[in-house]
């Protein structure tokens, strides 16, 4: 399973994210095709089938207190590999072996859709936990729409297009089904704003007079992705050979998981001060190494600061 955060500059017909997302919806109605409607609307945490005129309207409407420059919405995507996705057709369908998708009729296509389109609504419960926000308990606290694309087709970096097995535009083969959503920055009530993109990870600041955590691990949130898919549909890793090991797997995710939290919240409450000293102080040193004479009016100014905000003097 591979979940990944885009950046606008990496969305090909999407130049940012700071304004509409009118060029992002169009993006990701490329497959339209007028005879397969269950296939080519959106559908969101509640909804099976919504029109791409409201997911703009919802997306673009739900950006309060951000600034001008602000990111409005991101494009997360998640990809089941090919293994996973015939664990799901046989789990719905009982059809094994399946390596194309119009092996299937419409009405097992149409069930394999809509299973999909559940994972998903648990992988934004997990996007929605993984902030760690006191007010954003799971997808429904989002404002988002996903689609389910049934193909993929091979950009002119590919491999097989260079070395003129394939030309550029042409479908790829195999089971390539995978799910893009769009995601409003600002929670649902417009007063909780969310970036996937932050750096900071697990970092608590003072908002509003109350202490937040700031920031969101893409990794945990494709752990937390991985898991769920394996608890959902009984499936075992390819590494992972038989129940017994699939729970010992489990139990290490969890551990794991436990421990990085643990770590940062050591983190949070200072316990690894010292460290922190450390590492400013050698810092400190490295600038008068390099710049003695900006690293003394450096210290200049912080000093000047300091007496001013607490009202000390020489």
């Amino acid at each position: 399973m591979y979940c990944s955060v885009h950046r606008p500059v990496n969305t090909p017909g999407v130049s940012d994210n700071k304004g509409s997302c009118l060029q992002l919806v169009e993006y990701l109605s490329k497959e339209s095709n007028d005879e397969r409607p269950y296939f080519d609307t959106f559908f969101s945490q509640k909804l099976d089938f919504v029109s791409g005129n409201e997911v703009l309207h919802s997306i673009d409407n739900n950006h309060k207190t951000l600034k001008r420059k602000d990111d409005k919405f991101y494009m997360l995507s998640v990809n089941p590999s090919e293994r996973e996705l015939m664990h799901v057709i046989k789990k719905v369908t009982g059809k094994t072996n399946v390596h194309e998708f119009s092996e299937l009729s419409k009405e097992e296509q149409e069930i394999v859709i809509s299973e999909l389109k559940n994972y998903a609504r648990h992988c934004m419960d997990e996007y929605a936990r993984n902030f760690y926000r006191d007010k954003i308990k799971d997808g429904n606290d989002l404002v988002w729409y996903g689609r389910v694309e049934t193909e993929r087709h091979y950009k002119g970096d590919a491999e097989e297009v260079k070395n003129g097995t394939a030309k550029c535009g042409d479908k790829k083969p195999g089971l390539q089904l995978h799910i893009h959503i769009i995601v409003s920055r600002m929670d649902k009530s417009q007063t909780v704003s969310l970036s996937p993109l932050t750096k900071s990870r697990g970092n608590r600041q003072l908002l509003d007079g109350k202490e937040v955590v700031v920031g969101f691990d893409r990794s945990e949130w494709a752990e937390r992705c991985a898991t769920r898919f394996a608890d959902d549909y009984n499936y075992l890793p390819y590494y992972v050979h038989n129940k017994k090991d699939y729970e010992e797997w489990k139990q290490r995710q969890q551990m794991q998981a436990i421990a990085m939290r643990e770590l940062k919240q050591q983190l949070l409450q200072g316990e690894l001060r010292n460290e922190r000293k450390v590492l400013n102080n050698t810092l400190r040193i490295y600038r008068f190494i390099v710049n003695p004479k900006m690293a003394f009016l450096n210290e200049m100014k912080m000093l000047a600061l300091n007496m001013v905000t607490t009202g000390r003097t020489i």
